[in-house]
């Protein structure tokens, strides 16, 4: 087993390209649990989303993962939240 890497902020109001910022390769599958205290919003984008549209809810304690061969993996939070990103 790898070792966890570090949680990820997803400050308020603000998109976090998830690959960027776990160093992990994109088209990497990834598993995200939200441990943070706010739901979050995961979009699968090669850019920084724009719209509010074709985004996955995340609420705390919950996990998901995105398709493999994905083109990028941004989240967004309202208030704020903690996600925690590992290769699937």
């Amino acid at each position: 087993m790898a070792t966890s890497r570090l949680p990820v902020p997803i400050p308020e109001n603000t998109w976090v390209d998830l690959y960027a910022e776990t160093g992990i390769t994109i088209g990497v599958q990834l598993m995200v649990q939200n441990i943070g205290s706010a739901k979050a919003f995961l979009v699968e984008s090669s850019l920084q989303p724009v719209g509010e549209y074709g985004f996955n809810e995340i609420t705390p304690k919950e996990y998901l993962t995105n398709i493999p061969q994905n083109v990028g993996a941004w989240a967004f939070s309202n208030t704020g939240t903690t996600l925690q990103v590992e290769e699937a």
